[in-house]
């Protein structure tokens, strides 16, 4: 359920969040007021769902998933902390930056491009190369379609590189993609914990 949510509120997220690239931040924040933060604490339920999302993935392949699948859980844990925090921060300190002092949210203003922001902004890719590593696991092993785990690690680098920087109409096919992705493991793996005969035993 974590996954199939998290791709649904995904998708969602990524047709309704405004470029922040091509006009000033404060501008694109207080333009839209309406669902600015909506969107943002959205992405927040997203960043903590898709914790148990991946931890019930690599679960299910058991000792299947090896280094590469463990690793890629660690890398993941540590980059939706990050990016369910820059989340919050968004939503919250944002709209009273934009109103009150909207040059501290310029790209190269003191908060945007202070060291702190842009360690957690790199660590926070760790949220999709961490998925991309648990994809390329699954792929591997034998206990979902291989199918599923080329596409979760394909798409997972796709919407980093593509919508990332709001790149115009990929960037949004790359997050529905994304999102579909998800949806459909939450499927396989519901599936699976029903009692499917493709859960490894442990």
């Amino acid at each position: 359920m974590s996954f199939a949510v998290t791709g649904v509120l995904l998708i969602a997220v990524t047709l309704l969040h405004p470029s922040i690239f091509d006009r000033p931040v404060g501008d694109v924040v207080l333009e839209s007021a309406a669902w600015w933060v909506p969107v943002h604490l959205a992405g927040l339920v997203v960043f903590v769902l898709t914790v148990f999302g991946a931890t019930g993935l690599v679960a299910a392949h058991g000792d299947q998933m090896g280094r590469l699948g463990h690793a890629g859980l660690v890398v993941t844990l540590v980059g939706a902390g990050c990016t369910g925090g820059l989340a919050a921060v968004e939503a919250i300190v944002f709209p009273v930056l934009a109103e009150r002092a909207p040059d501290l949210l310029r790209l190269d203003g003191p908060l945007m491009a202070s060291w702190p922001m842009i360690v957690v902004g790199v660590a926070a890719l760790g949220w999709f190369l961490g998925l991309g590593m648990i994809g390329a696991a699954a792929a591997r092993c034998s206990v979902f379609p291989r199918a599923a785990g080329v596409l979760l690690a394909v798409s997972s680098i796709l919407f980093v590189a593509l919508e990332g920087p709001f790149v115009p109409v990929l960037g949004l096919l790359a997050g529905v993609l994304f999102g579909a992705v998800l949806i459909w493991w939450g499927w396989l793996l519901g599936k699976a914990a029903a009692g499917s005969p493709q859960m490894p035993s442990h």
